[in-house]
């Protein structure tokens, strides 16, 4: 079975496999606490009720990452940041499959930038 090195955190520590650092952890909590709630970013019952019609319509049927997967979620194109009117603009609106295209692929290039 392959081993993993250790990796040196950027707070100076040494993380052993694929575990987490302690500072990483404690940053999560920290940012998850600030963070608002879904319904509070705007994903409430109008949303599900739009996203849900969104996904219904047939050019909408499958993942645009070109997967073949049925598509399950709708996503924003541009990151909407809390801005309501790119948040509700629906050419900005693109159907994924919530897995492995939204809930990796398109988040961690999300984080990227």
């Amino acid at each position: 079975m392959p081993y993993k090195c250790g990796r040196v955190c950027a707070c100076g520590r040494i993380v052993t496999g694929d575990a987490r650092c302690v500072c990483q952890s404690q940053r999560r909590k920290e940012d998850d606490k600030r963070r608002l709630n879904a319904n509070d970013r705007g994903y409430d019952s109008k949303w599900r009720r739009e996203s849900k019609a969104f996904l219904a319509l047939p050019e909408n049927r499958f993942c645009a990452c070109g997967c073949g997967r049925h598509a399950d979620c709708v996503d924003h194109k541009i990151p909407h940041r809390g801005d309501k009117k790119l948040f509700w603009s629906r050419s900005n609106w693109q159907p994924l499959a919530s897995s492995p295209c939204h809930a990796s692929r398109k988040q961690s290039l999300e984080r990227s930038i």
